[in-house]
């Protein structure tokens, strides 16, 4: 190999170099609101990336701490500027400013996918919602601070079918329905002493059945008997459980 052939080959390796190794780091910034704003004092969120071949390799972090807001994800470069961004494939992880976990969900061909999970920033699980294919697919769950559930409801189809059921935040149940395409056809409800204010049927979107008010002593207040959505009979009590008239 000649010199001059040689001389050429370094100055076209030393040249591509820096292009390979430093691609150029771009940012930009959101508020608390997750809009994109050029307003220093306004921002909340930055969003560092590098462009190669039509996508974006990203990660965002906490203003001015610089506390990493998320695990470097990849997304199409066109969805730079939206703050939670949809990825084609992959998963997207979030942190809470303290440190904690705040979010882990899965992408595939551009539409969540799998169990997605949230947490508090005490490190307890807030909320799982499992998705098949973009769509709600089976239990999602929400939970109190403390830990306790909060609710629990059945989807299919991306609409609640089936349960649904509620708790108070002593574990104690608060409501029980079912569901069918995001409409309720039976409730049940509780008073946070565990006494029945309510169990309905519904049909047609009218309500039967009964529903129930109580004094502190646990000694019946009211009863609303409904058929159809129409008041069929009530009855009250006083403090000794005389009826009134």
């Amino acid at each position: 190999m000649n010199n001059r052939l040689k001389s050429g080959l370094l100055a076209a390796v030393l040249f591509s170099m820096p292009v390979v190794a430093f691609a150029q780091q771009y940012t930009v910034y959101f508020n608390q609101n997750g809009k994109l704003t050029a307003t220093m004092p306004s921002v909340a969120y930055v969003r560092q990336y590098k462009i190669a071949a039509g996508k974006a390799q990203v990660q965002d972090f906490y203003y001015p701490s610089m506390k990493k807001y998320s695990d470097p994800y990849e997304i199409p470069a066109g969805q730079i500027k939206v703050f939670v961004p949809a990825l084609d494939n992959g998963t997207l992880t979030l942190w809470h400013f303290n440190g904690q976990k705040k979010m882990v969900g899965s992408y595939r061909n551009g539409k969540p996918h799998g169990e997605w999970v949230n947490w508090y920033p005490n490190g307890k699980k807030s909320a799982v919602m499992p998705y098949q294919n973009g769509l709600s697919e089976g239990v999602g769950s929400r939970y109190y601070r403390n830990g306790v559930k909060e609710s629990e409801i059945q989807f299919k189809h991306d609409k609640a079918n089936g349960h649904w059921k509620q708790w108070y935040s002593d574990g104690s149940p608060k409501t029980e329905m079912m569901m069918s395409n995001d409409k309720p056809t039976e409730i049940i409800s509780w008073d946070e002493n565990g006494r029945i204010v309510s169990e309905l049927s519904i049909r047609n979107g009218k309500r039967s059945g009964i529903i129930l008010d109580w004094y502190d002593d646990g000694a019946k207040k009211s009863e609303l008997v409904y058929k159809d959505d129409q008041l069929v009979k009530k009855t009250f009590w006083d403090t000794d459980g005389y009826v009134l008239e």
